[in-house]
């Protein structure tokens, strides 16, 4: 429960981090920005947690160095991608790594996730489409193909961390992959980008918001309760990260909630409920 409670704090700051986030691009080049974020963030893991980065930080760096190429590349795919689609259409197709959870544990661990949980991931993708589908019309381009890329890649990190987190410190893991992330983040910032103002005073609030809550905290608690929870299960309730996204932005932003987004958002809390309440399901036909 625990666990599941910490994935959801994930899902709901990654969803009000839009707000932010879209403050922030504004302001910073992209992989200059994930710099900041990554970075600053290893140095957070490393202050409360140095003993035990001392102790195993040799035994988890390729793992954690995995991890953060993963993620970095799942990013920087997204990101670039949103140059030639929107950002709707984006969002529903980085989505589709809800299903794809399942479908690549069962095609490579030949583990059938169950009907309930294909169930739940259809219903999760189908509910993005009610909130992004008006940008769904065109035909398929290099931008619907990087985000297809950014999807498979956020579907593989999370079965890397339930597999890395078995037999390593999540702790440890995570300033590790922190710190690669950072790293090829720094070099795609010198390779491809400006080079940026250091610091933006103004948009300070929104970069410790991003960094502190966002980052340091999400991406640490992800690792560690996936150690407890099965990976299709953890993205259905990530998934969420998409309601309190739209939510925020109609509370902080002012944008208009529609009939269809309202169906989208009840599509994806009743695909959670089912993959809560699927252990109980199951204890219940044994009875």
């Amino acid at each position: 429960m625990l666990a599941d409670l910490g994935l959801l704090y994930c899902a709901f700051f990654w969803g009000v981090s839009f707000v932010s986030m879209k403050i922030l691009v504004g302001v910073y080049p992209a992989c200059w920005l994930l710099f900041l974020r990554f970075s600053v963030a290893s140095i957070l893991v490393y202050v409360f947690f140095y003993r035990r980065i001392h102790e195993s930080f040799r035994k988890v760096f390729k793992s954690g160095t995995i991890l953060g190429l993963l993620l970095f590349v799942a990013i920087a795919t997204q990101t670039v991608g949103l140059r030639y689609i929107g950002g709707g259409r984006s969002a529903f197709i980085s989505a589709t790594y809800v299903l794809m959870v399942p479908l690549i544990i069962w095609l490579l661990r030949k583990i059938f996730p169950g009907w309930i949980t294909l169930l739940a991931a259809c219903m999760c993708v189908g509910g993005m489409f009610l909130l992004t589908g008006d940008e769904m019309s065109g035909t398929f381009n290099v931008g619907d193909l990087l985000t297809v890329i950014c999807a498979f890649m956020f579907a593989i990190q999370v079965i890397a961390i339930e597999k890395y987190t078995k037999n390593f410190d999540p702790i440890v893991l995570s300033f590790t992959e922190f710190l690669s992330f950072a790293w090829f983040a720094f070099v795609s910032s010198l390779l491809f980008e400006t080079r940026p103002e250091l610091i933006n005073r103004e948009s300070l609030p929104e970069l410790l918001f991003t960094i502190i809550l966002c980052t340091f905290g999400c991406y640490m608690i992800q690792i560690c309760a996936q150690k407890y929870v099965k990976p299709a299960r953890a993205t259905i309730i990530m998934s969420l990260e998409s309601v309190f996204g739209l939510l925020s932005s109609v509370l902080l932003l002012g944008e208009k909630i529609t009939l269809r987004m309202g169906i989208g958002c009840a599509l994806i809390f009743a695909a959670v409920l089912i993959a809560e309440l699927e252990p109980f399901i199951h204890i219940h036909k044994r009875s």
